[in-house]
């Protein structure tokens, strides 16, 4: 592939996630500014808001929290698109990382790229976890089952 159009593939999938990434950023600091600077407890709010509203989403968009197999496709748990892992699990570990660790042991500058590190990596691998407990969800349901062997 040429780079043109890796770049243009490139931007044509991250397009949605950019926009949402900037609707919530500027919604918190939009937040932090005329409501008050958040805790802990207001930033776990804050995502649960935004977890609840995708998870409604994806409900009404599939109809349902499991939606069964296409041939040749893979069940979509709709619980395993909303992230509550590896979003609030993802922020607490952050909040305790920034408040007890990097405000008392690191140059302030250090503390920006051991947080970015934090929150890429501890992302992906709790989502890693929320596939697991997604596939084991759709093998304890019927979904999982062989419908031809229990007939």
């Amino acid at each position: 592939m040429d780079p043109r159009s890796r770049l243009a593939h490139n931007l044509t999938a991250e397009s949605e996630a950019y926009g949402y990434t900037l609707t919530i950023w500027g919604s918190g600091a939009m937040l932090i500014y005329k409501v008050q600077t958040p805790d802990l407890f207001h930033i776990l709010l804050l995502a649960f808001g935004a977890i609840l509203g995708f998870a409604v989403l994806g409900a009404f968009a599939f109809q349902e929290m499991v939606r069964e197999p296409a041939e040749d496709d893979t069940p979509l748990v709709v619980t395993s698109m909303v992230h509550v892992f590896s979003t609030l699990g993802n922020l607490v570990v952050g909040y305790v990382l920034v408040r007890f660790v990097v405000t008392h042991s690191t140059p302030g500058w250090l503390a920006f790229p051991l947080v970015g590190f934090q929150a890429t990596f501890l992302y992906n691998v709790l989502l890693l976890l929320e596939d697991f407990l997604s596939e084991r969800f759709v093998k304890e349901t019927r979904f999982g089952e062989d419908l031809e062997e229990s007939d």
